[in-house]
């Protein structure tokens, strides 16, 4: 397998693009690094001036908005509807309750409710990378961000790799987190767990692995990570998320819908669904935040379709 990668770092975390073709790289690159501002400047919680900032601020008031805002939203209230709620963006209220597009270009929350956004668009932005950073460089691209990879192009033989991570830090016996390796030829791959102690939903930070999900119910089975492959990033992103809320049922609700995936518990043992990629459990990792790196991404104007129709 020939390809060429680039690391760098991201949200918190470390993204990284790989080309088919080692000489279309900066291609690759520098149409991620648009989607990557995109996003940013559309969704990010902790930008000030971003759309999402702006609407959460004016909660119960109309704020105007850009296009990649609507179809980042379209996408999760329709990752919404297919989980049957289990992933929810809206923090405080029913998704009936978000008025969008009434006035024109405006999208209205109820008072006291907030958008969290970050896991969708974190998903809708690798997507729409890889699509985007293939068309420039011509050939086979993957886009790891921070919890969400996505694929576009031809795929090299025997696939892209990735490491898949069990966890953050360490686990409950100050043991390292590992990371599998697996050869990755799907459209998305999506690692999702629950949020770190004191985050909340509505202020969603960046990592090297994802903290989307509603709170757990008290007793269902705490999973340290999900990790969910499908036809697209986003699609995977809304199955890991609704995997973690199913608690026990976790497994149950991904095998009927055919979904391959990778379930990390709470003392570290491992369970998969489907047929789950595995190369090898490599090296224990450890992972770090850079400091002042802020979080989210997207590009295009069109929600994603968001489908968890098996791998043919």
């Amino acid at each position: 397998m020939t390809y060429s990668s680039e690391e760098f770092p991201l949200w918190g975390g470390v993204a990284t693009v790989m080309v088919e073709k080692p000489d279309r790289l900066g291609a690759a690159r520098r149409a991620v690094d648009h989607v990557i501002d995109d996003i940013d400047a559309a969704c990010s919680a902790l930008r000030d001036g971003s759309d999402l900032a702006r609407v959460n601020a004016a909660a119960g008031r109309p704020v105007r908005v850009g296009a990649t805002f609507v179809a980042v939203l379209w996408t999760a209230l329709h990752a919404g509807e297919l989980t049957g709620g289990l992933f929810d963006p809206l923090v405080g209220a029913d998704d009936a309750a978000i008025v969008i597009d009434d006035p024109p270009g405006t999208v209205t929350i109820p008072a006291g409710t907030a958008l969290d956004l970050w896991s969708m668009a974190v998903a809708f932005a690798a997507d729409r990378a890889a699509e985007s950073a293939a068309g420039q460089a011509g050939c086979g691209v993957c886009v790891c961000l921070p919890g969400s990879v996505a694929t576009a192009g031809p795929v090299p033989d025997p696939g892209w790799p990735v490491h898949v991570i069990s966890g953050r830090g360490r686990g409950p016996r100050g043991e390292p987190c590992h990371a599998e390796k697996i050869m990755l030829r799907s459209p998305g791959l999506a690692i999702s767990c629950p949020p770190a102690p004191g985050r909340t939903a509505a202020r969603p930070r960046g990592g090297a692995v994802a903290a989307d999900m509603r709170p757990l119910v008290r007793g269902q089975r705490p999973w340290r990570t999900i990790s969910v492959i499908g036809m697209g990033c986003v699609a995977a992103k809304a199955a890991s998320i609704a995997a973690l809320a199913s608690g026990n049922a976790a497994a149950t609700w991904l095998g009927s819908r055919e979904l391959r995936a990778r379930m990390t518990d709470a003392d570290g043992h491992v369970t998969t669904v489907g047929r789950w990629p595995a190369v090898c459990v490599s090296r224990p990792v450890t992972l770090t935040r850079e400091p002042g790196v802020q979080p989210l991404i997207a590009y295009a104007t069109a929600p994603s379709r968001v489908s968890f129709a098996p791998e043919s």
